[in-house]
């Protein structure tokens, strides 16, 4: 069943970059995916009360490519200063903390 999955997600990659896969294209689907993952930490953050999420955490029960996924988001939202990344040592766990512009994008 994972299998069928990934095979999913491959042949939808497939069909975006078979449509023209301008530079356009590419930063609309980046932008609503990091859209997603923004409103999925707001709300993650409002209703734990926490203070800061792990992208160990979030990537729990996730594929390599998904994973991927949620690092390049994480590294989008840094530079729209949404949020800010700590990370202790090399290959640790990456900590995003709300950044000045967390609520207002």
């Amino acid at each position: 069943k994972e299998k069928e999955k990934e095979k999913e997600d491959d042949e939808e990659e497939e069909d975006e970059d078979a449509s023209g896969g301008d530079q356009d294209q590419e930063e609309r689907r980046w932008n609503k995916r990091t859209q997603q993952m923004l409103h999925g930490l707001q709300r993650a953050l409002a209703k734990t009360g926490a203070e800061s999420i792990s992208l160990l955490e979030l990537c729990r029960n996730t594929n390599r490519k998904q994973a991927a996924a949620k690092f390049y988001s994480f590294l989008v939202l840094k530079k729209q200063q949404a949020i800010e990344l700590t990370q202790e040592e090399p290959y640790s766990d990456i900590i995003a903390t709300p950044g000045p512009r967390f609520h207002i994008i």
